[in-house]
């Protein structure tokens, strides 16, 4: 079952979508910010990461540069979640408009879950 990271500081709309993920049989874990959201994804990493760009403290964009230069969690797949579309190139990550659809959403997740699935999650050793 994957473990899926929602961080919004929107406690309506990180209500809705845990119920809707774990509704699709994912596990959920959240967080209000960006500092507490890389500190939950450093002690359990999880599968996914959802993240809105607005925050207080730490925002989206910030959280994904600090994921990237992870070396456990850069290769953990990033939607960025936000109603600010001039962001969708900055990232580097995938984008996702905010517009309150949850079968949208939902197909977006699958997608890069099953994405990620090809991937390796954690660097190869050494030889």
């Amino acid at each position: 079952m994957a473990l899926i990271l929602l961080v919004d500081d929107d406690s309506t709309l990180l209500e809705i979508y845990t119920e809707a993920l774990r509704g699709e049989g994912w596990e959920v874990a959240s967080a209000r910010d960006g500092e507490m959201a890389l500190a939950l994804a450093q002690a359990l990493p999880p599968d996914l990461i959802l993240t809105d760009v607005s925050m207080p403290g730490m925002n989206g964009l910030e959280l994904c540069r600090h994921l990237r230069a992870d070396e456990t969690l850069r290769h953990v797949p990033r939607i960025v979640h936000s109603s600010m579309e001039r962001l969708a190139s900055l990232s580097g990550d995938v984008f996702l408009r905010k517009s309150g659809d949850l079968t949208e959403l939902l197909a977006c997740i699958t997608r890069c879950l099953s994405q990620s699935s090809l991937v390796p999650t954690m660097p190869a050793a050494a030889a």
